[in-house]
């Protein structure tokens, strides 16, 4: 069956030509510095202005046209395999190296090859147009000219950062690679994928817990013993984890490792067999894993604080798997789950510390490029996140072949909760308010500012200024309250939303003033430079109650700009971070621009976003002796203007 491509009217607009992509990755490799890809554009830009001018009468060229521009690009490819050869022979392997280089560079401008599946699915579409059976209609079939759209197939397209040090590519079916090449001892890989607890329904709860509990096991091509065996024999460090956004698949190893390391994670993530006896032991391990939780109130409390403000779900789902769903869990419901979620369009395989085109050519290998995509795949940045800001996000909305839960925004909701354990120590309160989400840039850095200007920590916390001992909760809490024993704040964020607030603890009987205090240094900060009338506080006069200064202001976007740097000198954290920002916005924010954001911030505008989380409903959440806050949170809560 003969295949002719043809190329799509650039009048359309809907495609970029090859010309044109030329003409832009120009531009962006003398901005990156990119000295092979430049040179190798412009001598093929040389070519076609070449061509141009000297048509012959027969045959005519026009750089519009994909076909015409693609065979300059198959000449030049021509070439570079003939001086392969001959610097081969003469053993200028340097030589060789930089024609390889060249010759990548310019079939990424060509369409990808069909691949055997491909083939085989328009053999059998054709057949099924025809409506052909028996060996009589061969030949008929064999004489069909399947015309498909040249860049239907799309090669896949490579963004570089306006500093050059990140690259993106898309593969044809969707999938990004990311990377960026900062040099060191060892690279860092990472597979994120876009699913997580917040996706989940009644039947698929907890299933995100469990993949990651599944991680490199048995695989169609590796079993348990061998992956095992494999990650042993790398030495570094490899660990799979769920939230509920994101599954993620990390490895750190030396860099002659990377082949072994990738080959793992793709196994992992792209073919795992679920097997009925892995899946037998989750049944066994996982109540003692949500045991260990209850246990410990700093684990288990955050999570009830999602479940109590997210009331209708996503974000208030459980993270771990509720024992009620562990008999319900089978292979092939697992396999649904994997299907359902792990596309290419939902997935990006990130790198620290190894060159773009060899991790291109090693997802390639392993099998990432051949990952079929959904038809509902959403081309662009690929992330749910612009529904929001199009208000076209609602629970009505479903994706063709995929589920409706991508587009479903966290709705808060607030509420209390009360679990009597007088026995405890210490009693628990969290009291936490909605912020905002990574999708409203601004006021996510006044929420981390926010956030370093409470800072907090426990009644015996050792370390200097930089710890956090010239913060509010230390200075005006834990310093002033002998009775206090913790008092920290905290903010988790999302893509369309957070959660903001104070965690602390006490001896029991005294958590109705504790709440007390948290509410009143939540309205001192946003009073500004006001001071609040004494009925806003039952604890005074221990402490000012004035609003923040501009040097405490000034201290606490020091010390977060601090923290993110050296946050970024560990490779592991830049990894998770270069990951999951092309996963969530499809950009990768620069650290010399968020410093820039931190320092842009003005005390008024701190005190504004304070403002902002007490004009919404609260969530209260208390552990241990909680007969009295039970009778009294009504009151402090009114006292300071606080709705629950």
């Amino acid at each position: 069956m003969p295949v002719r491509w043809y190329a799509d009217s650039p009048a359309t607009g809907a495609v970029q030509t090859i010309h044109a992509r030329l003409k832009q990755d120009m531009k962006i490799a003398m901005k990156a510095r990119d000295k092979p890809r430049l040179t190798t554009v412009k001598s093929i830009l040389s070519d076609i202005v070449y061509a141009e001018k000297n048509q012959s009468a027969g045959a005519s060229f026009s750089k519009d046209s994909d076909v015409d521009v693609a065979g300059i690009i198959q000449r030049g490819i021509k070439q570079r395999n003939d001086s392969i050869r001959s610097y081969q022979d003469g053993g200028r392997q340097d030589l060789v190296d930089i024609e390889e280089a060249e010759l990548r560079i310019l079939e990424s401008y060509l369409p990808q090859q069909l691949s055997p599946k491909q083939i085989e699915t328009l053999v059998r579409e054709t057949i099924e147009r025809l409506g052909a059976s028996g060996i009589k209609a061969m030949g008929a079939v064999m004489h069909v000219n399947a015309s498909i759209p040249l860049r239907a197939s799309s090669p896949e397209t490579t963004d570089i950062s306006a500093d050059g040090h990140t690259y993106t590519t898309t593969l044809p079916n969707g999938l990004r690679v990311v990377s960026e090449r900062n040099p060191g001892h060892f690279t860092a890989l990472g597979v994120y994928v876009d699913a997580g607890s917040r996706y989940e329904d009644r039947r698929t709860s907890g299933f995100a817990h469990l993949m990651d509990r599944l991680a490199f096991r048995n695989s169609e091509r590796l079993s348990s013993t061998e992956s095992v065996a494999m990650i042993e024999r790398l030495g570094g460090s490899i660990m799979s984890s769920s939230s509920r956004e994101c599954i993620m698949y990390q490895a750190a190893v030396f860099p002659h490792d990377v082949p072994t390391a990738l080959r793992l994670l793709a196994e992992t993530t792209l073919r795992p067999k679920f097997l009925p006896e892995d899946v037998e032991e989750l049944r066994v391990a996982v109540p003692w894993e949500l045991q260990d939780v209850e246990s410990k109130p700093e684990m288990f409390l955050p999570e009830k604080m999602h479940e109590i403000a997210f009331q209708t779900g996503t974000l208030g789902n459980p993270l771990l798997c509720p024992l009620s769903q562990l008999d319900a869990v089978t292979s092939e419901a697992l396999h649904a789950y994997h299907k359902q979620w792990y596309r290419p369009e939902r997935i990006v395989v990130a790198a620290v510390g190894l060159e773009h085109e060899t991790l291109v050519q090693l997802c390639k290998d392993n099998g990432y490029g051949d990952l079929g995509s959904s038809p509902s795949c959403i081309e662009g940045k690929g992330s749910w996140i612009a529904s929001f800001q199009d208000g076209a996000a609602n629970s009505g909305t479903k994706a063709k072949n995929g589920p409706d839960l991508t587009r479903n925004q966290a709705v808060y909701t607030g509420g209390t909760w009360f679990d009597y354990k007088p026995d405890m120590d210490f009693s628990q309160v969290y009291l936490g308010f909605k912020s905002t989400g990574v999708d409203d840039e601004r006021r996510l850095y006044l929420y981390a500012t926010l956030q370093m200007l409470l800072g907090g920590g426990g009644s015996f916390s050792a370390g200097g200024p930089g710890k956090g001992m010239y913060s509010r909760l230390y200075t005006r809490v834990l310093n002033q309250h002998a009775w206090i024993e913790s008092c920290v704040a905290f903010h988790h964020c999302y893509t369309d939303t957070g959660l903001f607030g104070i965690s602390a603890s006490c001896g029991p009987r005294n958590e109705y003033a504790l709440l007390d205090v948290i509410a009143t240094e939540l309205e001192a900060v946003a009073s500004g430079k006001g001071r609040l009338s004494l009925r806003s506080s039952l604890r005074s006069p221990y402490a000012s109650q004035e609003g923040p200064t501009s040097l405490e202001v000034r201290r606490a976007k020091n010390q977060l700009k601090s923290n993110l740097l050296m946050n970024l000198e560990s490779r592991m954290v830049q990894l998770e971070d270069l990951g999951r920002q092309i996963q969530v916005s499809g950009r990768k924010i620069s650290a010399d621009t968020m410093v820039n954001h931190i320092e842009s911030i003005t005390t008024d505008e701190i005190s504004n976003v304070a403002r902002e989380l007490l004009e919404t409903p609260a969530t209260l959440l208390t552990q241990g002796y909680t007969e009295n806050i039970e009778k009294f949170y009504p009151q402090v809560a009114a006292n300071h203007g606080i709705k629950i």
